[in-house]
């Protein structure tokens, strides 16, 4: 179970299996934003939580402010992310720099405060099936040593359906089934671009929601362990989810959140 809770705070925001209505007015075309979300997580009957407020320019995503003291701040460049800038009590902890080749993704570099003469580098390769390779390597005082680790990600109808990390031999694999309402970050500028390569929150579920994700863990070609898990959300009347619920009264993952 420690290993599907720690899939329910990576997948936030992604999980769902079932919905229902509940009372709000919105209209069915209506564009709206997530301005506040309170994560609740059980674990063996005890009950942590966080809460994130989302602040906007328009549509684009101003930063992120979340009641532990720590404030991303998003810099666009056009309509494109191109800085993620990690505030940790009031002080510059992290920075990731976006690179584009028009709308392509082509690279993210993270740049630690404790350390910039090193800096970690994913470099992404669009295949012709349509797949897209997240080569990790690492700056070392300007120069690049490139691994063997890479990502692969797969989508369909602009969802990501599956990534597996692949170090020689497949390590990990998550798959993922949607419905067809709207993602909650589906109006937020130039999100969708980024795949799921925020390390502080996760968008990768842009488009539509998640019904279910599988997640298989792999140990010298061997699958030695797999978890799923499928959740329940509750929408307004435009189709946006507004609560998301996985698991029981021991162990269990909710989100609450407000347009």
């Amino acid at each position: 179970m420690k290993k599907i809770l720690c899939l329910f705070s990576a997948l936030s925001m992604v999980l769902i299996s079932s919905c229902s209505s509940d009372d709000s007015s919105e209209s069915a075309d209506a564009v709206l934003l997530p301005k506040k979300i309170t994560e609740t997580l059980v674990e063996n009957g005890q009950s942590g939580s966080l809460t994130y407020t989302l602040s906007y320019d328009g549509n684009k995503l101003k930063d992120i402010a979340v009641s532990d003291a720590s404030r991303s701040v998003y810099t666009y460049t056009g309509d494109l992310i191109t800085k993620v800038e990690l505030f940790r009590s009031g002080i510059l902890f992290s920075t990731d720099v976006y690179a584009y080749e028009g709308t392509k993704l082509v690279s993210k570099i993270t740049t630690r405060e404790t350390n910039k003469n090193i800096q970690d580098k994913l470099t992404f390769v669009y295949n012709a099936n349509g797949t897209v390779n997240a080569n990790q390597s690492q700056i070392n005082n300007k120069q690049e040593i490139k691994y063997d680790t890479t990502t692969l990600y797969t989508f369909s109808n602009g969802n990501m359906i599956s990534s597996e990390l692949i170090d020689g031999t497949l390590l990990e694999k998550i798959t993922s089934t949607y419905d067809t309402n709207k993602s909650p970050f589906i109006n937020i500028t130039g999100l969708k671009l980024l795949l799921d390569l925020d390390n502080e929150f996760d968008f990768y579920s842009t488009n539509n929601n998640v019904k279910s994700v599988t997640l298989t863990y792999n140990e010298k070609g061997t699958v030695i362990q797999t978890a799923t898990v499928e959740t329940t959300y509750k929408y307004n009347s435009s189709n946006y989810a507004t609560e998301v619920f996985a698991g029981n009264a021991k162990d269990s993952f909710k989100l609450e959140i407000t347009y």
